[in-house]
């Protein structure tokens, strides 16, 4: 194994889904070009490569779906025997109790799975997929009886589903399940079709959190992350302490960097833009790549003056590759309100 040490990748073990969300920020999924089916052997093969190069803290095996490829635990186990933490990111619809057996024998750390409403009606109008509320909800709450500690619900907030908050952070409590990441939509991919259905004004993005806001600090045993990094001057976190808010460095030794099955290495999985591949060189000379580095630095002119550009850098800057093709612009979001 390589001396170079990187603390968390997420792997895209495929580009294909069996949802077809409308809020789905990867930047492939627009609609343009058919997706290729899951390649296991093609996924196992980087894999090995990547671990070749590097040692890896925290692989969060995401998509896509990944459970749609038949060896997913084959590939946790491989990189468990490496010494890394797995988390699985999945929409839960594919997880057999076999599959979820395997993953607590092999050791997966985490299993995230996103649950949309308390009605079955929205979920599914968000998900694109009939009969994929009761198939999540029911994963989740297997995952939590086996993994209590490891079972996370992912709660995308959009304009669809704000009213919505309390009663579906309600529904996740009942499911036992005590760790939920609230994410406001952040567009990008299926999402940039639904932009106008999808994104929050500003009142609303900010009693949705206060909801949860209000729900945390009536049930202080459970912990609540906003994992999508939004401008302070929209949403400022103050008003809300049982929320854990995160930004984006800009950093790649301090950041998660995405790597999907073929090998491309991109800044975040919410950004477009390749800067590698880790069968032309290796991963740690992608990330050390001046014209990577220099890329990554931009400042937004618009934000260049704020004093809250050193918490936030502007927002979602991956966001602004999608939407604008340049990663200097400032979250798509401050224009779109």
């Amino acid at each position: 194994m390589a001396g170079l040490r990187i603390e968390n990748i997420v792997f895209e073990l495929t580009g294909a889904c069996n949802q077809c969300c409308r809020f789905c920020y990867n930047y492939w999924r627009d609609g343009s070009t058919p997706l290729p089916a899951p390649d296991p052997r093609l996924a196992r093969r980087t894999l090995k490569k990547l671990l070749s190069q590097a040692s890896v803290g925290t692989f969060s095996f995401s998509g896509g779906e990944p459970l749609l490829l038949r060896n997913v635990a084959d590939l946790a186990l491989a990189a468990r025997l490496k010494g890394s933490r797995v988390n699985v990111l999945t929409n839960g619809t594919l997880l057999t109790p076999p599959t979820l057996e395997n993953f607590v024998n092999i050791g997966v750390g985490a299993i995230q799975i996103p649950i949309l409403s308390f009605r079955p009606e929205v979920h599914e109008h968000l998900t694109g997929l009939p009969g994929s509320w009761a198939k999540a909800t029911d994963a989740l709450r297997r995952v939590a009886e086996v993994m209590p500690k490891g079972a996370f619900a992912v709660l995308v907030i959009s304009k669809v589903n704000a009213p919505d908050v309390s009663g579906t952070l309600q529904l996740i409590r009942d499911l036992g399940v005590r760790s939920v990441m609230v994410n406001r939509f952040n567009i990008g991919g299926m999402g940039r079709r639904h932009s106008s259905e999808l994104v929050m004004d500003a009142a609303t993005l900010r009693r949705a959190f206060a909801d949860v806001e209000a729900f945390g600090a009536e049930h202080t045993d459970m912990h609540f992350v906003s994992g999508v990094c939004t401008p302070v001057c929209l949403l400022d976190p103050a008003p809300y302490p049982h929320i854990q808010f995160t930004w984006c460095s800009t950093d790649f030794s301090r950041r998660p960097v995405a790597v999907n099955y073929t090998g491309d290495v991109r800044f975040c999985n919410h950004s477009p833009h390749v800067i590698g591949n880790i069968y032309d060189r290796p991963i740690g000379e992608i990330l050390t790549d001046r014209a990577a580095q220099e890329r990554y630095s931009a400042v937004p002119d618009k934000c260049r003056d704020c004093s809250f550009l050193s918490r936030c850098n502007g927002g979602c800057r991956a966001a602004s590759e999608q939407v604008y093709g340049s990663f200097s612009e400032a979250d798509p979001v401050l224009e779109m309100l």
